[in-house]
């Protein structure tokens, strides 16, 4: 008796999984549309470019006029990144975001940036006294400008923690729009 409900039992299970093997029916027909999501944001974030000369003449700063179609408020966010590299075999730009904190034999150097309404500062600072050494010519900075209604998710705090332009245009789910400034 052992034997024989042994047997179905195999004789069953090998019947169903040989079943759950065949070819795959047809498609059945496209369901209903859904309801309308809801709209996306109103302001999408906005970049521009610029190049900085951080020269002992200029105390190590400049100051880079916020174009006139950016409106900044006081809960918004502004996010500075400096071109590092290119990458010709894959058309593929490197960015690193700011600050940037260089150790060397002499001490701690930052480069770094803040922002208002207006505009934006980069500026390096070091626990010891700058010089013509440290000077920096040609950096391409991109600044960019995250309304703050955009990220009232929570985002904003992820956004910041963004290590490369990529990664930050991820986490916003959307490409970033560029300005040119003329």
């Amino acid at each position: 008796m052992k034997k024989t409900i042994k047997f179905l039992f195999a004789a069953i299970s090998m019947f169903l999984l040989l079943q759950g093997c065949g070819e795959r029916g047809p498609v059945g027909p496209e369901g209903p549309q859904g309801p309308q999501g809801p709209a996306g944001p109103e302001i999408l974030p906005t970049s521009f470019e610029f190049e900085v000369d951080l020269l002992q003449s200029n105390n190590f700063e400049h100051f880079q006029e916020i174009p006139s179609q950016i409106e900044v408020f006081n809960s918004d966010v502004m996010l500075a990144y400096v071109f590092e590299d290119y990458i010709p075999e894959e058309d593929l730009e490197i960015w690193r975001k700011l600050p940037i904190t260089e150790f060397n034999d002499r001490g701690t150097q930052l480069l770094d940036y803040d922002f208002s309404f207006i505009d934006v500062r980069i500026f390096m600072d070091a626990n010891y006294r700058l010089g013509t050494a440290d000077e920096l010519e040609n950096l391409l900075i991109r600044a960019v400008h995250i309304p703050a209604n955009f990220l009232n998710n929570g985002k904003a705090q992820k956004v910041k923690k963004a290590e490369t332009f990529g990664e930050m245009q991820s986490m916003l789910g959307r490409d970033v729009q560029q300005l040119q400034i003329k």
